[in-house]
């Protein structure tokens, strides 16, 4: 019993050391009685800590002492996907020269380069390319690499992807492009780019949503001006027959509405069951909003189908 309880001591002294990135207290846990693959809770190993720090002497280290680098934690997270996720270029190249699985994805299939594109890696994520990774790849959810960037507005990743094929307009299970998770997140700046790219600022997903309509919904003040200065359609209507108008009052947005009026947005016209901005306005109790549309000819006599 006392032997076990030393080598789980030695164990959490081994964790410890590479969590505080002191190699020559790894060097020293080593040395004693410890399992190099020991877990934590979340079944990452000290080689996982290693590679989420980059530190390249401990991950060798620890390949020297025979660790397992296709350990696989609770969310399927494996040392080089860790690597490439914290953007650690020559932690991932160490763990490529030591034989890690190129195909080995997380549980929510996110693989090499999708990694690394979630948080912006643009020298991981050339590297990932020059090992052969795909940019048309898709994950769990159907994000290709590039909306995976554009969903978290790494803007120069984006650009590295389009020079290397990537499919500008493709689409995930929602329907949505990278302009359309883009504009999720506000990200102006890769919103602009991807226009200047050629992407489809009229695309809809499963729900009829323009790109329009995710800024106006997420409250995106100045990206909705940005898709407007882009001549994209300010009118359009998703399955349920609602406008960016109507979004922005239900919203109270009163700065994104300005934008809207100033842009031309029709104030008249009414969703699938006969709501206009107006009623949405009202309620959202947006008494300065109501005003501005009747200032620009709203009706208040129109009547919705629920009445």
């Amino acid at each position: 019993m006392e032997g076990r309880q030393r080598v789980q001591q030695n164990d959490l002294l081994l964790h410890e050391a590479v969590i505080k990135n002191e190699p020559a207290a790894v060097r020293e846990a080593l040395q004693r009685p410890t399992d190099v693959n020991c877990r934590n809770n979340y079944g990452r190993a000290p080689i996982h800590w290693a590679a989420s720090r980059g530190n390249v002497e401990i991950i060798n280290l620890l390949i020297d002492a025979k660790c397992d680098i296709e350990a696989v934690d609770k969310f399927g997270m494996r040392p080089l996907l860790m690597a490439a996720w914290h953007g650690h270029l020559e932690a991932v190249k160490t763990l490529v020269q030591a034989g890690a699985c190129l195909a080995a994805t997380n549980k929510k299939h996110n693989d090499l380069l999708q990694c690394a594109c979630v948080k912006g890696s643009v020298d991981v994520v050339a590297y990932a390319i020059t090992l052969g990774a795909s940019v048309q790849g898709t994950d769990a959810a159907g994000d290709t690499p590039l909306a995976l960037a554009a969903r978290a507005g790494h803007t120069a990743v984006v650009e590295l992807l389009l020079e290397k094929g990537a499919c500008i307009d493709a689409i995930n299970k929602t329907g949505r492009t990278a302009l359309h998770v883009a504009c999720e997140g506000g990200h102006s700046d890769t919103a602009v780019l991807l226009v200047s790219k050629g992407a489809s600022r009229e695309a809809r997903d499963n729900s009829g949503r323009t790109p329009l309509h995710i800024a106006a919904v997420h409250r995106h003040t100045e990206l909705v001006r940005t898709l407007l200065e882009t001549d994209c359609q300010v009118d359009t209507t998703d399955n349920n027959g609602v406008t960016a108008l109507q979004m922005a009052c239900a919203q109270g947005c009163r700065g994104i509405v300005e934008h809207l009026l100033a842009f031309g947005a029709d104030v008249h016209l009414q969703n699938n069951v006969g709501s206009s901005a107006l009623h949405a306005a009202c309620a959202a109790d947006a008494a300065d909003i109501v005003e501005l549309l009747l200032a620009h000819g709203a009706d208040p006599a129109l009547t919705d189908k629920v009445c």
